[in-house]
């Protein structure tokens, strides 16, 4: 039996089911485009199947993420069952690690326990202040969803339960950085993340209402990382996941996050009935790598077809090769560099936006740097 000492697994048990109509949603596109676009709720057979592979095939450590979709549809009792076979067949004593991606619209009081005794790290999606986050996260009825977000990371709060932040970074939000900050500081959330919307396969790009340019997620970047560093100099460190991996590879560290690594590092992605795929942003079957039920995750990480998923974004385009920036910027999230040319992918959509936050901010990146480790590449 082929083990491997890390094992990640992004599992959506409630496929691309959610109690939300969010405008932007881009697995909603993944799913439109798929020939059986949803898996239904994940069965508990299927569910052992995943957590006894893994268990098996993990020599150190295995993390289990859950994603959506909203995965809570799943339901409280689906995951009281994972942490029971979790307890079943890790034979090992591998080490654990949970997490959960949320609208948090479903969490109360006995969902916040059950994640604050189980060690959860949740993200909570909340996109800024009442007006910019209402204008595209919206529930089945067309209503806001804001204040319910709100109650979830209070909730969250009260039961000590560890969550950060994850904003979709639209053409409203992007607006607006100094409110979308100020009210996080408010509220007290000091881990976020700003992922900037992604449109779908099948359309062209920039005709959306919440479409992002370039242009305006650099203004956004810049501005955030102002209002970042101001709070870093005063004493107060808020964990902006775009900033601490560039500070972490500016201290000849390896990035935490694939987009940021240059090179596509497939994990698993487990869809409901047990489909596993390289990437959250490729579940579609052109990249379907096989099922958990027939195939161990090492062997389908190791297969021709990830391979194949792979190489594309092995190949930057000489533009990048030739950028100051290539040492920190490394080209991006190959989904952002879709779509191919000539069998090569494009340069990333968002060039000019990290061209704009270096040439900006990258001395006040290496002072931290410095000041954190001591040392710091030349770039």
């Amino acid at each position: 039996m082929k083990m491997a000492k890390a094992l990640s697994l992004l599992i959506k048990p409630a496929s691309g089911n959610c109690n939300m109509r969010c405008s932007y949603c881009f697995y909603a596109d993944v799913t439109a485009i798929r020939a059986e676009g949803n898996f239904g709720i994940m069965s508990l057979n299927t569910l052992e199947k995943i957590v006894s592979t893994a268990l098996t095939e993990a020599e150190l450590f295995c993390s289990f993420a859950f994603q959506g979709g909203e995965p809570m549809l799943a339901g409280l009792d689906f995951f009281r069952n994972l942490i029971e076979l979790e307890k079943k067949h890790n034979k090992q004593g591998v080490k654990i690690q949970y997490s959960i991606q949320t609208n948090g619209l479903l969490i109360n009081e006995e969902w916040a326990a059950f994640l604050s005794e189980n060690n959860f790290l949740v993200g909570l999606s909340i996109d800024g202040e009442k007006s910019i986050h209402n204008t595209f996260r919206k529930d089945s009825l067309g209503n806001g969803t804001h204040s319910r977000s709100l109650l979830a990371a209070r909730l969250l709060k009260k039961h000590n339960v560890d969550f950060n932040i994850l904003s979709v970074v639209t053409k409203q939000l992007a607006a607006h950085p100094d409110k979308v900050w100020n009210f996080y500081i408010k509220q007290e959330f000091y881990h976020i993340q700003f992922i900037p919307c992604i449109e779908s396969f099948e359309q062209e790009r920039g005709n959306q209402l919440f479409s992002l340019s370039a242009e305006d997620y650099g203004h956004f970047l810049c501005r955030i990382f102002d209002l970042w560093y101001d709070s870093f100099c005063k004493g107060t460190y808020v964990s902006v996941r775009a900033f601490d991996n560039y500070i972490q590879i500016l201290m000849g560290n390896h990035p935490e996050n694939c987009a940021m690594a240059g090179v596509c590092n497939a994990y698993a992605l487990v869809e409901a009935d047990g489909s596993v795929y390289p990437c959250d942003f490729y579940a579609v079957e052109e990249y379907l790598l096989g099922n958990v039920h027939k195939s161990g995750f090492n062997a389908l990480l190791s297969s021709e077809a990830v391979k194949r998923f792979v190489q594309p974004s092995t190949k930057l385009d000489q533009s990048c090769i030739d950028c100051a920036f290539l040492q920190i910027c490394r080209g991006g999230c190959r989904r952002d560099r879709e779509k191919f040319k000539s069998n090569e992918l494009s340069l990333n959509i968002y060039c000019k936006s990290f061209k704009m936050l270096f040439v900006h901010a990258l001395p006040r990146m290496k002072h931290i740097a410095l000041s954190l480790s001591g040392k710091c590449i030349k770039i």
